[in-house]
Parts: C-alpha cells; sequence; structure tokens
C-alpha cells in the first residue's frame, strides 16, 4: 500500500520561509513555568537599557509596529534605533525579530550578542533565549524564558515570549494561560489578544478563538490585521464568504497587507473558484513590497493550483518562483522550492525524482549563510524527506533503513517538531505493512495540525473500525488547518472518505 500518492495531487510540507521564529519547539513536560508570587519587590517589566532618548522612542514605535505585522516598517524603526545607538542590544534582538531574511536574521543576533552585556540581567535573557532558538536549542531557550519569567512575572510581554515559545511546541494549554496572563496584567494589550485566539483556535476551541479575536478588532479598528486574523478564524469554521469580507476589510484599510490576499486566495479555493483565487494571487503579487512578498504571492499561486488539481501549473510556478530566487543569489529559498517541488513530485508517485530535488534542496541550503544548527537540521529533513521517497517506489526496506537513521538522529538532536515526525513516519509504516492498529497509534502521536497526518490517520482509523473517530479526522483533513500548505493535497481523498463513512 502506497500511503503516499495521491493522483493529480501534491503535498507540500510546511514551508520554511520562518527559519528564525523564536516560538521554537521544546519539552512541554516543562510547563509549568511561571512563578505566580506577588512580591511587590519584583520589578514590572523587564528595562530596555540605551544611552539615547531618541533610539528608546524609536524602539517603542517599533513595537507598536510589530504588534501589528507590519514588519518591513517595524525594522526600519529598529534599524534606525541601533544606527543612534550603535550598543543598544535589545534594539538588535528587535531587528532580528522583524528581518526579511536569515541573512539579515543572523547578522542581527550576532550584534545582539556583541551588546548584550550593554543591558541589564533580564535584557540579556532576553538576548540569550534569543540565541538558543536561533541555534535549535529548545532546552536552553526554554530555560531562559523560565528565568525571565521568574524575574518578571508581571510583564506583560515576557508572559509573551515564554507563550510563544509554547505555541511553537503546540502547547497550546499553556499558551493560553500565559497569553491569559498577557492580557489580565495589560487589558488593553490588543497583540496579546491576537495570539490568544490563534492559542484557542489551535487548541480547537473555535467559540473562545471568536472572543479573543473580537476584542483584538474591538481594541485597533483601524489596524488591518484584526480583520486579518478573524477572517482566517472564519476560515476554519467554514464562513467563507464572511471570511473573504473580513480580508477586504483587511486590505480597505491597508492595500499592502499582503496576507489578506494570500487568505482571500485560500477563500476562494476552498470555495471553489479556481479563478478567482489566481486572481487574489495576481493582486498580492502587485501589492508586494519585497522579493519575500513576491515568493509568498507566487507561493500562494503554487497552492491555488494544487486546490484545483493542477500540478503541471503547480510546478510550472515553481520554477519561476526558483528563477527569482536563484536571481537573488538565495539558497534557502531555492532550498524551500526544491523541497516543495519534490513533495508535490513525491505525492504523484515519482520517488526517485522526488528524492533528486530532496538532494538539490539540501545541496542549496549547505550553500546558504544558514548556521550550523540550521544546516544539521536540514540533514535531518533530507532523511525524513528521503524515506518518504523510497515509500513512494514501494521500497519498504530502505524506507525503514532511512527512517530509523531518521529517527536516531531526530530522537537526538531535533526539536518537538522533528520529534513528532519520527511518529509520522511509523505510521506510515505500520500502514504500507497493512497494519492499521499500530498506524493509527503511531500517527495520533504525530503532528495533530497537519492535514497529511489527519488524513492518514483518518484512513488508519477506517481501517480498524473507527468509524466515529475516522469521521472526525477526515473532517478535520478537509476543513481545518486552512493557512496550512499541506492542505490541498489529500483534501478531495478527505472529502471523500468523509462522504463514504457517513453514508454507511
Amino acid at each position: 500500500m502506497n500511503v503516499y500518492k495521491s493522483t493529480g495531487h501534491a503535498r507540500v510540507p510546511a514551508i520554511l520561509t520562518a527559519l528564525f521564529l523564536l516560538a521554537a519547539c521544546g519539552q512541554q513536560e516543562q510547563s509549568s513555568a511561571t512563578s505566580e508570587t506577588e512580591d511587590s519587590a519584583l520589578p514590572d517589566r523587564v528595562p530596555v537599557t540605551t544611552v539615547s532618548d531618541e533610539a528608546r522612542v524609536l524602539y517603542g514605535a517599533g513595537l507598536a509596529l510589530a504588534d501589528n505585522l507590519h514588519f518591513l516598517e517595524a525594522n526600519e524603526t529598529f534599524a534606525k534605533a541601533v544606527e543612534i545607538d550603535p550598543g543598544f542590544a535589545m534594539g538588535f534582538l528587535r531587528l532580528a525579530q522583524s528581518s526579511q531574511s536569515a541573512t539579515a536574521f543572523f547578522r542581527a543576533v550576532g550584534l545582539a550578542e556583541d551588546n548584550a552585556k550593554n543591558g541589564t540581567e533580564g535584557e540579556q535573557l532576553y538576548i540569550l533565549a534569543l540565541i538558543a532558538g536561533a541555534e535549535n536549542d529548545q532546552d536552553m531557550q526554554l530555560e531562559y524564558l523560565v528565568s525571565l519569567m521568574g524575574m518578571y512575572p508581571r510583564d506583560a510581554r515576557t508572559h509573551m515570549q515564554l507563550a510563544n515559545y509554547f505555541t511553537g511546541q503546540q502547547n497550546f494549554s499553556d499558551a493560553v494561560k500565559h497569553y491569559g496572563h498577557a492580557t489580565a496584567i495589560n487589558p488593553e494589550f490588543a497583540a496579546a489578544y491576537n495570539a490568544l485566539g490563534y492559542a484557542h483556535r489551535n487548541h480547537g476551541d473555535l467559540a473562545d478563538a471568536r472572543q479573543a479575536f473580537s476584542r483584538y478588532v474591538e481594541l485597533i479598528p483601524g489596524e488591518a490585521n484584526p480583520y486579518d486574523s478573524y477572517a482566517e478564524l472564519l476560515l476554519e469554521m467554514g464562513e467563507y464568504d464572511e471570511s473573504i469580507e473580513n480580508y477586504r476589510k483587511a486590505i480597505e484599510i491597508d492595500p499592502n497587507f499582503v496576507s489578506a490576499y494570500a487568505g482571500i486566495t485560500i477563500g476562494q479555493s476552498l470555495k471553489g473558484n479556481a479563478e478567482a483565487a489566481q486572481t487574489a494571487a495576481a493582486e498580492m503579487l502587485a501589492a508586494a513590497r519585497n522579493s519575500g512578498q513576491k515568493q509568498a504571492a507566487w507561493f500562494r499561486s503554487v497552492t491555488s493550483h494544487l486546490f484545483a488539481g493542477d500540478l503541471a501549473a503547480a510546478l510550472e510556478v515553481s520554477e519561476q518562483r526558483l528563477v527569482a530566487a536563484e536571481a537573488d543569489d538565495n539558497h534557502v529559498t531555492m532550498g524551500v522550492i526544491r523541497e516543495y517541488m519534490g513533495d508535490m513530485v513525491a505525492v504523484s508517485g515519482e520517488g526517485g525524482k522526488a528524492l533528486e530535488l530532496y538532494a538539490s534542496a539540501l545541496e542549496h541550503r549547505r550553500q546558504s549563510n544558514l548556521n550550523d544548527a540550521n544546516k544539521a537540521q536540514a540533514e535531518r529533513t533530507y532523511l525524513f524527506k528521503a524515506a518518504i521517497a523510497a515509500m513512494v517506489d514501494g521500497d519498504n526496506e530502505t524506507m525503514a533503513s532511512r527512517a530509523a537513521e531518521y529517527s536516531a538522529a531526530a530522537e537526538v538532536h531535533g526539536t518537538a517538531a522533528e520529534r513528532l515526525r519520527i511518529h509520522e513516519l511509523s505510521g506510515y509504516l505500520a500502514a504500507v505493512k497493512g497494519d492499521f492498529t499500530a498506524s493509527a497509534a503511531a500517527l495520533e502521536q504525530a503532528n495533530q495540525l497537519d492535514p497529511i497526518v489527519l488524513y492518514w490517520s483518518a484512513v488508519a482509523n477506517s481501517g480498524i473500525g473507527n468509524t466515529d473517530k475516522a469521521k472526525d479526522l477526515a473532517s478535520r483533513a478537509a476543513y481545518r488547518n486552512t493557512l496550512s500548505p499541506n492542505l490541498p493535497f489529500f483534501r478531495i481523498q478527505a472529502i471523500q472518505l468523509l462522504e463514504e463513512l457517513e453514508a454507511d
């Protein structure tokens, strides 16, 4: 049984556009990190140390811009702040967090580290957590954040930082807890309500998510992102027309708010309007202001083609993306595109061709300016993908060998997200052997936000007679996680499976 092939459709993995996200994965068992002390001697906020009042004002302005997802403008503002005060450690930290490329990110991380001595202990802990995240050392990242939280239990942004960490490891219960602390400390903290809404949504609490996003809109109705976030929730709830309407509200406020165009492409695709989805992708491209945003627009064109079942068109646009990335000498993006193309052809049944593309992706990452930790992660990703390619070709022995090699590496060095992939491969290995009981058990421990995992979990549960559970999983595979690049590839099959299960 080839559990990975889907005729006419392609699997796209989580795209690596956020190599420098600080909300990295970690150990979920270390979840109770916050001190609940009421000691009035403890300071309320992590200080921000700078020798320039002007730099401090710019720093505050940059935070406000970043809170509202104006990352280009925020990055420019932080750049001005550190130009005025070249020793401004927290300025460099925020410059890193708002960077638009891996090169800029790692440069800013290095400057934050070089100037950390100019800050207080709290600022140094922020920077150490940043460095640990950049090095994929989630255990140390959590340790630094726990120490920071113990020092500043009444700092709303510190709660946000820790909640972001838990979000990255899919520990949404603790994420909700700390976002809730942030909103309790500062009921006007709009960005915290936005993050809280996403945490509730990912946890499956759509009613609570709606409440959080509604409060977000109330607090800053003149900003684009609240409408964009609320529109995304509406996509999850299947309210496509109202979702597109809210995305359009965001664009009316800010015509350059590219993520709203991306949402419209998905909404139109879910409605079956392929032409309208491509029109929205073209609008997104016209609104793009840098190469990264252009790549994002082309990517949404690709996914729209995939929703429509047009693999050839998706590959053609991917080639255009590759040409643009090559012109920018951007090996990170070239690696992302090659891997993405590999997934598409893998699902179409061409394991050998997929393996060639995965190897090309790895080579681009080796040539890139990623740090050693991220390059090591790329090596592990290649092992995972190579196992998938072998499965597609029906070479179960090679698949098992590569899966074992990946699992050994990920168990020791991998992030929590990588360790979830160990279970994913185990689930596929069991499925190709026809052992759906073992497959269902393994996939239940894999990434529950991945539509591919959800679909094959539904298949496995259906195979062992767990009809109600299979229905729920198939429904989630078809209609939830709407921004996931994996959604288009088994959606038709998930809908068909759901219909068959409901007909029985």
